[in-house]
């Protein structure tokens, strides 16, 4: 009876975390998302203000390390690129990351999620949040969806998706090994 008690508890204990982790990534999916999706609707003149501020830090950054780096000849290419890089490629990795742990969370105890439905499940998520992104900016002013935005963001998104599935990886593999020395 005791035994069957400590086995109920560990089992709540762990539920108890699972729904931690659950609500926690869940939300954390769910607000990059909607600040990506919120960026997509900005106007040419704001998402360029927008992202001003990060351009300019950066170029601060890369022109105390290597003074003279980024001048007025190249200010607009390094612009480009750090929106590329931070704003699309870096929302998209966090995003991979979020919901992807959030779908693993959702629908671990399965047993076809084993089996990469739910990595699946994932990647589709992202490619249509890239997609759904840059049609809505073929619908605001000064703004242009670019297919090679499609392919930066679900390239991010897969980069993040990458991270979960080795992180998952390794801590599987740990409680495996945890389980199977007691």
């Amino acid at each position: 009876m005791h035994n069957n008690c400590a086995n109920l508890y560990g089992y709540m204990k762990k539920s108890r975390k699972d729904l931690i982790l659950l609500i926690t990534f869940i939300v954390l999916a769910v607000l990059i998302n909607a600040y990506i999706i919120y960026h997509a609707c900005l106007n040419g003149m704001q998402s360029s203000n927008a992202s001003e501020g990060v351009v300019e830090v950066s170029e601060e950054v890369v022109n105390t390390v290597r003074p003279n780096t980024i001048t007025e000849a190249n200010h607009d290419q390094f612009a480009t690129f750090i929106r590329k890089a931070f704003g699309h490629f870096g929302l998209f990795t966090l995003s991979g990351i979020f919901s992807s742990f959030a779908t693993y969370f959702v629908i671990k105890d399965t047993k076809w999620y084993t089996k990469g439905l739910g990595i699946g499940i994932s990647f589709l998520f992202g490619f249509l949040l890239a997609v759904l992104t840059e049609i809505i900016q073929l619908n605001v002013p000064g703004r242009s969806g670019e297919f090679v935005d499609v392919l930066i963001d679900t390239g991010g998104y897969v980069i993040g998706l990458g991270i979960t599935v080795l992180i998952l990886a390794l801590v599987l593999k740990h409680q495996a090994k945890k389980k199977e020395n007691h």
